[in-house]
């Protein structure tokens, strides 16, 4: 997508000593502005210019565009297809600076001349309209766009301004480019531009970032709980004092072929995801480990053990595994319970109900995913031209950064999760606890029951350009403890809809576990809400 015609490309800054626009920022800290605030500035003019009459018009844009790029065939019968549509989301806004009166700049003037101007900014979509739309009848027409394909009607009331936006989805045959702009454009003539056309004398362009309006406070944030799948861990070092012992050929034999007289741990991890994510306020992040029964040596996964434990039929393999282990003198176990032949059978027994098997976090990867939608027409185009996902951003920590300030750089230590308090701090699908905490003045989130809240303890938030760990912020070129990916999608603005662009986010969860030395990683995915900040944030 590129070497495009200006008119299907974002619009570029254009200024010269012959004309220039320069907008004052609306407040010392803030060079962005809201929908409905005033634009104030002024136009300069440093070239040489001797006329009896000029006029100076300042115009405002604002604009919706999606285009798809789709090439078909291949070698010398490859064509590409470009299809687009343009939305205009007001008609221009026109100020006259100078109506008709003289002008004299000296070639010697270094300062030239400035005209100040003030604009508003709409404070909503006024009298939107289909730039290129096509009337159906035509045979000829390759390219039809009709405003009935539009994703909100045109005659909606209060339409919100979109902020600016800009994004690039696909690669190979098919692409999608979509953006949101709004720009202030400023012609000088030599003669009067209302009475027919004018060829200017001098043009600039310059683009104006147009935020959404920020929210008022903290918003309610539903949360869903997920469950994973079934987690079992197999090893002889779930035995009392053997965590960090390292397991011999036999043991590691055993392990193998799943046999019943290596102890294990059965367990679901448990994730409370949230419905959205707030720019600049702290995300709701909550885990906990359900154990699914008591560490033992004869209790396995499979449907067979659950239901006739005393029947278990075992392989061939099992067999003699276990038969060349009794031989040996290694210990083995049955419900728990010790029937360890040998010297050690008096001391490696499993834990018990209240033992002390740690699980601990040791990677979080948390990634936020965009999914682009955009309203064009096309004979070659299919859904998957017209609705792409991309990757936004990419958290990743991993241990010894994944640890909490006077830990032991092992990672997070998980708590289990009884049932009693599984049963009181469990929520209806579709109902919300309480949104969290921020943090602020009270120094942590607060905590549901036993699960622990990862986003309160990381201080973990995200803005459009960056985020946020433990009260430190970071861009993109500042991070060393993981990994920020940004694509071509564009910065991550919240979720909108114009009349030919969607943009909806989905939350992706990966949590790395740790058990004995066992690695286990699960993962959860919701869809989000990516919501405004509650002012502005400074990148």
């Amino acid at each position: 997508m590129v070497n495009l015609p200006w008119a299907l490309q974002p619009t570029p800054v254009k200024a010269s000593p012959g004309l220039s626009i320069h907008i004052h920022a609306p407040t010392a800290d803030r060079n962005v502005f809201f929908p409905g605030e005033t634009l104030t500035g002024q136009i300069r003019r440093q070239e040489h210019i001797v006329r009896p009459e000029v006029w100076l018009v300042l115009t405002l844009h604002g604009r919706s565009v999606a285009r798809i790029e789709k090439q078909t065939g291949s070698g010398e019968s490859q064509t590409t297809h470009h299809y687009n549509t343009q939305y205009s989301l007001f008609p221009p806004r026109q100020l006259t600076c100078i109506n008709g009166s003289p002008i004299h700049i000296p070639p010697d003037d270094p300062q030239g001349q400035a005209w100040q101007f003030q604009l508003q900014i709409p404070s909503h979509c006024l009298s939107p309209r289909l730039v290129n739309e096509t009337k159906d009848g035509k045979w000829w027409t390759r390219n039809p766009q009709s405003p009935d394909r539009a994703f909100i009607p045109l005659d909606s009331p209060q339409i919100p301004l979109p902020c600016s936006a800009w994004s690039q989805q696909g690669y190979g045959s098919s692409k999608q480019m979509t953006w949101v702009e709004y720009w202030l454009e400023a012609h000088l003539y030599d003669a009067s531009p209302f009475n027919g056309y004018v060829k200017h004398v001098a043009k600039s362009r310059l683009p104006v970032v147009v935020y959404p309006m920020p929210l008022a406070g903290v918003q309610p944030i539903q949360m869903l709980r997920f469950w994973s799948e079934n987690q079992v861990i197999r090893s002889q070092r779930l035995l009392a004092g053997r965590e960090g012992d390292k397991l011999s050929f036999k043991e590691k034999m055993l392990k193998m072929v799943r046999s019943s007289r290596v102890p294990r741990l059965g367990f679901r991890v448990v994730a409370d995801l949230p419905g959205g994510i707030q720019l600049g306020e702290m995300i709701g992040l909550r885990v906990g480990v359900f154990r699914l029964h008591e560490l033992t040596g004869g209790l396995g996964d499979e449907d067979d053990d659950e239901k006739y434990p005393e029947e278990k039929k075992k392989g061939k393999m099992e067999q003699e595994a276990e038969r060349r282990s009794a031989e040996d003198g290694l210990p083995q176990y049955e419900q728990g319970e010790s029937s360890a032949q040998g010297e050690s059978s008096t001391q490696e027994q499993p834990h018990g109900a209240d033992n002390d098997v740690k699980i601990r976090l040791t990677s979080l990867k948390i990634k936020i995913k965009a999914t682009t939608t955009v309203s064009v027409q096309g004979r070659m185009l299919t859904n998957y031209d017209t609705t792409k996902d991309t990757d936004i951003a990419k958290l990743e920590l991993t241990a010894p950064a994944l640890s909490l300030p006077g830990g032991d750089a092992n990672g997070i230590g998980i708590p289990f999760i009884s049932e009693e308090s599984l049963s009181e701090s469990r929520q209806p699908a579709e109902d919300a606890p309480p949104a969290y905490d921020s943090g602020k003045g009270k120094g942590k989130a607060k905590d549901n029951g036993k699960m622990m809240d990862l986003g309160a303890l990381l201080g973990i938030r995200f803005n459009m350009k960056g985020f946020e760990i433990c009260g430190n912020r970071y861009s993109v070129e500042q991070y060393r403890g993981g990994s920020w990916g940004l694509s071509k999608a564009g910065d991550l603005f919240p979720d909108f809809m114009t009349f030919n662009i969607k943009r909806d986010y989905s939350v992706v969860v990966k949590l790395g576990l740790e058990v004995v030395k066992e690695k286990v990683e699960v993962r959860f995915e919701r869809k989000v809400n990516v919501l405004g900040a509650t002012g502005y944030l400074r990148e």
